[in-house]
């Protein structure tokens, strides 16, 4: 008669793809750490760009009169501007399901329908 108990062993293929795997993952570490790193062509391009985009920045932060430490006024000048400025009319617009739309509904007067229009003859042809 045969064994019928199981026992629970793990797979043995799933300890040989770990195993592939973080070999691979060993071979990859050693050739990218033993390859060094190459230096970019456009590193010095990309720097030079960097710096004269940020002094183009500064010059027109400067030109509108921000500088570090001293926009403050300048901020207050604005935030009173905007608070000065009147505020908007409600909308009329009304949203189908809202609370404002419900109300209008319930409150509105009921419509009734158009008398019936009576066919008209058509006109004999001459």
């Amino acid at each position: 008669m045969s064994d019928t108990t199981t026992v629970n062993k793990p797979a043995p293929g799933f300890f040989w793809f770990l195993a592939a795997f973080l070999g691979f993952a060993v071979l990859a570490a050693l050739f990218t750490s033993g390859a060094g790193s190459r230096p970019n062509p456009r590193d010095d391009e990309r720097k030079a760009l960097a710096d004269a985009i940020k002094a183009e920045q500064a010059a027109n932060l400067a030109k509108m009169g921000l500088e570090k430490g001293k926009s403050a006024e300048r901020l207050t000048k604005a935030v009173e501007s905007l608070k000065a400025l009147p505020t908007p009319a409600p909308s009329q617009a009304l949203v189908p399901g809202s609370p404002t739309q419900l109300k209008q509904a319930a409150t509105a007067p009921a419509v009734t329908p158009a008398a019936p229009v009576a066919p008209s003859t058509p006109a004999a042809p001459k």
